[in-house]
């Protein structure tokens, strides 16, 4: 029962958060985007990282994206 209440609380925990991210191509962009989970986090073998970003759902997109740490110029709640 405690598992099943604590899925239902963070179905409807809706905090977003908004980033300020520069592309690959260098253009800087603003996404809304759900709250950042360190379970969600993923590396980089080819350049040696074991934490290279973070996967959200974006609002802005209406799927998960990837978003690199280095890549991040702000990230606030909204």
């Amino acid at each position: 029962m405690k598992k099943l209440i604590k899925k239902i609380k963070k179905a409807l925990d809706k905090r977003e958060w908004s980033v300020v991210y520069k592309t690959k191509d260098g253009r800087t962009e603003m996404y809304t985007i759900s709250k950042p989970e360190h379970s969600h986090e993923f590396g980089n073998q080819k350049e040696g990282l074991a934490t290279a970003g973070f996967r959200a759902f974006c609002y802005n997109r209406g799927a998960f994206r990837s978003f690199r740490y280095d890549r991040i110029v702000s990230l606030n709640r909204a």
